[in-house]
């Protein structure tokens, strides 16, 4: 049966060693007028002033996934959104940011790499890819693993194990879901995969 090509970016699922995930996050400032759209579920980095922003593929120092935010609008209005709408002016703009290392993402895949060797790639590296932009009206991420860019060598996603998701969990077809770890983290040592 086909996956479901419905790309989501980064939810929690568990932690590693199966424990329920249970909700924690940290809150980061957001520069005001930050430029870009940061999405439910992106990945995101520190930036050197202590702001986060989004991630970039490749990046090393992964500080976790975006989970909403917080700010007071122009208008005075105090604000919860799903995602940060880029060059909103506002001085106390806060991201809740997921940054346990040993949260378990699930993800999916952006063609059919990973799953068309699962198991042989439980252990293995990848990096994530921004290839759909995020959703305005739901807030959510569209952000997936690169299935192409498999390896041993670190990278920023570690492969875990497959989803238990019905609708996205058949390793002979596209888009296959798989639970990671962040890898290439602030708070987590850059590993080699198997």
């Amino acid at each position: 049966m086909a996956n479901k090509d419905a790309p989501f970016g980064f939810r929690p699922t568990k932690m590693l060693g199966g424990a329920p995930f249970n909700g924690s996050q940290t809150e980061y400032g957001i520069e005001s007028e930050y430029n870009t759209n940061i999405f439910t579920g992106d990945a995101v980095e520190l930036h050197s002033d202590g702001t986060v922003t989004v991630a970039a593929a490749g990046q090393t120092n992964i500080l976790g996934v975006f989970n909403g935010c917080f700010y007071t609008d122009s208008t005075g209005k105090p604000t919860y959104s799903k995602y940060w709408p880029a060059s909103t002016t506002a001085t106390d703009a806060v991201a809740y940011v997921i940054d346990d290392p040993n949260v378990l993402f699930e993800v999916q895949e952006d063609s059919t790499d990973i799953g068309s060797s699962w198991p042989d790639n439980r252990g293995a590296n990848a990096n994530f890819v921004s290839t759909h932009s995020g959703s305005t009206k739901t807030g959510r991420s569209k952000q997936e693993l690169d299935s192409s860019d498999i390896q041993a060598a670190a990278a920023n996603f570690r492969i875990v194990e497959l989803s238990k998701d019905p609708d996205n969990s058949d390793t002979t077809a596209a888009n296959c879901n798989f639970l990671v770890r962040i890898n290439e983290g602030l708070y987590y040592g850059n590993t080699a995969g198997i």
